[in-house]
């Protein structure tokens, strides 16, 4: 494990192989290490960087709420420290619209996109935990009060098995995903839980990416768990429509994450984004295998 200072935030992140490079943004809940499957598949050909974003996995939220503009910031930062630009970005929900977010700024350092799962206010508000979103908008004062409390409870160490089958697709609960020791330790960290407060503090900036983002003429990928139930799968069709991505894919009986859930044919799918870009120039081309 590295670690990335950007102001007050210590950023840990996982860096491996060599050539061309791809940056793995997680879903909040869970960790960089989601993308093992995909790191140890793509390591000889590519440089492949996780990271734990503020407030999630290895990485100690800030002094301040980490809003949309703000972990992109972050990870920004991170991309130009580690000189990984031109870069293919990787994402997951939360990370999904991080990604399209950087590559809004700085369309000439992001090579291409896939988005498995994007959250925006949509996609949210539409699944099945979208009447949380509601009720910081219908009633401030219930959602603020709990808002203060879930900054000071962790989940239960007893319902995390329930919350983490709650993402998964029959696929995932056939292969006991929901048991994963990582995953576990995640969900029973007290400062995830506050930062997924913030997260849904900053639903509405998130939902900038409704209305679609200026990706210019960046390569973009679509994946969806078909059996999501976090994120509303009818509102990413529809997210599809305004993106327009060059290819959108949706895994049956795949949840939240299929990353882990269908690891072979996610690493498939990012390997067919890289096999058709163009060659990338020896000297953009970072070496690696170091912090």
């Amino acid at each position: 494990m590295n670690r990335f200072q950007h102001d007050d935030l210590s950023i840990a992140y996982d860096r491996d192989g060599s050539g061309p490079a791809v940056l793995f943004l997680h879903n909040g809940g869970t960790s960089r290490r989601i993308w093992r499957p995909q790191m140890e598949a793509l390591r000889d050909n590519f440089e492949v960087v996780a990271v734990d974003l503020p407030g999630f996995g290895d990485s100690p939220l800030g002094s301040q709420p980490l809003t949309l503009a703000g972990y992109a910031d972050a990870v920004s930062a991170m991309i130009d420290s580690l000189e990984l630009a031109p870069v293919v970005i990787v994402g997951n929900c939360m990370g999904s619209n991080i990604a399209t977010y950087i590559a809004e700024s700085r369309p000439d350092d992001v090579r291409a996109l896939v988005l498995i799962n994007p959250l925006t206010a949509s996609t949210f508000d539409s699944g099945w935990l979208g009447p949380l979103h509601k009720l910081d908008r219908l009633a401030p004062p219930v959602a603020k009060t709990l808002r203060n409390i879930s900054r000071k409870v962790p989940i239960p160490r007893a319902v995390v098995g329930l919350v983490l089958r709650f993402q998964l697709g029959p696929e995932g609960v056939r292969q006991g995903i929901h048991h994963d020791a990582e995953l576990i330790a995640c969900n029973t960290r007290p400062q995830q839980m506050s930062a997924l407060v913030d997260v849904l503090g900053d639903m509405d900036a998130y939902g900038g990416m409704d209305s679609g983002r200026d990706l210019a003429e960046i390569p973009v990928t679509t994946i969806w768990g078909a059996r999501n139930r976090v994120l509303s799968i009818n509102k990413g069709e529809r997210l599809n429509a305004t993106l327009q991505p060059d290819e959108a894919l949706v895994f049956e009986d795949c949840g939240h994450l299929p990353m882990l859930e269908r690891p072979d044919d996610v690493t498939r799918a990012i390997q067919k984004v890289l096999d058709s870009l163009p060659a990338v120039e020896p000297s953009e081309a970072q070496p690696t295998g170091q912090p």
